[in-house]
């Protein structure tokens, strides 16, 4: 018999209704206000120090696309990790971890955040699109010892699922509707190459300039300090802001080499991209080949085209010989 499933508090269900409310309603591709969503919910729920969110890259590498600490929101980064730390032992188990099982020792080995001590933590995987695939985890930390309990570490559990069955649905839309199959470079949530990175970059910071713009604080001596960092903000937009309008002028005008547009392919998306070089397999063969689903094949390759800078299936062979002489494509 299946042990019973331990029910929720009333005010744990309220919180992750709203949690559930907000992930489901947000915009198609915007994973901050559903990162932000999840990290809400657990504040609401227990005190946090730290909540973050990564994403595994390759066999040994931990994207942090965002991290909130004391409050604060950290800047993102990637991190390299060793075979005894955290971030392998969630990758390589799939299970959650607790503070407890081991005094810590796992979190004092991985990413680094802030000097306080972390006296307890909670880290769950975040379970991808096929069997037994680990994307990622997310993960709470408190400086004061014993915070979380278990309903603490359910409620984990059901968000990081809650949230990769959002990104699964955004995914899946688009599939089931066929709107980028053919056309790839037609998906507006996702940069097709670092030119489209930095007008999207672009683009938001000069909402954030003018949004900061349109503070006003009253001429009150009390709030000096306040004025002041207001100032030292906007001045920091605006900078920023002429940075990346020069960084983008001077990308528009070099034309990229095809050989710095192949980077960035993960194992598998190289696996598949080399059974298209060489083999030219269809999706549903590639999708018999490596007990996938069809539709898991097509998120690779709408990933393998955006990488190679690329917009026909048809190209690959020809760009994947570059990385790979023996990538020769089928008809030469």
């Amino acid at each position: 018999m299946s042990q019973p499933v331990e029910s929720f508090s009333p005010f744990a269900v309220s919180v992750l209704r709203a949690a559930d409310r907000r992930l489901r309603s947000a915009d198609r591709g915007d994973l901050m206000t559903r990162y932000a969503a999840c990290r809400s919910a657990m504040s609401a729920l227990t005190r946090i120090d730290t909540f973050y969110v990564g994403l595994y890259i390759g066999q040994t590498t931990l994207s942090i696309p965002y991290c909130v600490d004391d409050k604060q929101f950290l800047s993102a980064d990637v991190q390299q990790f060793g075979p005894n730390g955290l971030s392998a032992y969630i990758k390589s188990t799939g299970q959650d971890y607790r503070y407890r099982q081991d005094g810590g020792r796992r979190v004092r080995l991985g990413w680094t955040i802030t000097e306080r001590p972390v006296l307890d933590a909670i880290v769950v995987p975040l379970h991808g699109f096929e069997a037994n695939e680990i994307i990622g985890m997310m993960c709470v930390e408190s400086c004061v010892a014993d915070t979380f309990d278990d309903e603490a570490v359910r409620a984990m559990h059901w968000l990081s699922r809650a949230l990769v069955w959002e990104l699964v649905q955004d995914r899946n839309f688009a599939d089931d509707l066929g709107l980028y199959e053919l056309y790839p470079e037609l998906d507006s949530s996702r940069t097709q190459n670092g030119t489209d990175l930095l007008r999207t970059l672009t683009r938001e910071l000069e909402r954030l300039r003018l949004a900061l713009h349109g503070v006003e604080l009253p001429d009150d001596p009390g709030l000096a300090e306040p004025r002041r960092l207001l100032a030292e903000a906007r001045e920091s937009g605006e900078r920023l802001h002429l940075e990346l309008a020069d960084a983008l002028a001077t990308t528009q005008r070099e034309q990229p080499t095809r050989k710095d547009n192949t980077a960035g392919l993960t194992t598998r998306e190289l696996e598949i991209a080399m059974l298209i070089a060489v083999d030219g397999l269809t999706n549903r063969e590639l999708a018999s080949r490596l007990f996938i689903s069809e539709k898991t094949v097509k998120v690779h390759v709408g990933n393998i085209l955006r990488k190679l800078g690329i917009s026909q299936r048809s190209a690959i062979p020809y760009v994947i010989g570059e990385i790979h002489p023996s990538a020769t494509p089928p008809d030469q």
